[in-house]
């Protein structure tokens, strides 16, 4: 199990280090595939999907990494919404932003349905049991009244 699932641009390799190691230091755990898997071929195809889907199930939640490369990769959109659909409703997807100094975070629009990370005050979200289940949409959805979709921060008619 970890805490973070870490999505990135295999380009950015030396950002990732640092990502992990910033996000280590706050005390939570990370998975980056070519460190975690490192004996594994990585070529794209349906077996790579599997292995990611499978780690993707061990982790709490999934930060992208936001970079210029993240922005071209066809891979970082892929595992976000994978992600996203996964642990939906429970809030477990954020964008980790990389900026120079005095740099303004602008991402692409369907970031925007994400919180970016605020590392000093993030937690990993509780899963219970049922939310390990890839899919499991059921009463975890409903407050107990008919047609109430309970989603963090309120309520969806």
């Amino acid at each position: 199990m970890f805490d973070v699932f870490l999505s990135h641009s295999s380009r950015d390799k030396d950002l990732v280090l640092g990502a992990k190691k910033v996000i280590e230091d706050a005390g939570y755990t990370v998975y980056v595939d070519w460190i975690d898997d490192a004996q594994v071929n990585v070529v794209a195809d349906r077996a790579l999907a599997d292995r990611l889907r499978r780690r993707m199930g061990q982790c709490s939640s999934l930060f992208y990494l936001h970079t210029p490369n993240a922005a071209l990769s066809k891979w970082c959109p892929w595992e976000l919404g994978y992600f996203d659909g996964l642990r939906s409703p429970e809030a477990a997807v954020f964008v980790f932003p990389v900026l120079s100094t005095g740099q303004r975070y602008k991402g692409q629009e369907y970031l925007d349905l994400y919180d970016t990370v605020d590392l000093p005050n993030w937690r990993p979200p509780r899963r219970s049991p049922r939310s390990r289940r890839p899919g499991a949409i059921d009463e975890r959805l409903f407050d107990g009244a008919p047609g109430m979709l309970w989603r963090p921060g309120g309520r969806i008619f």
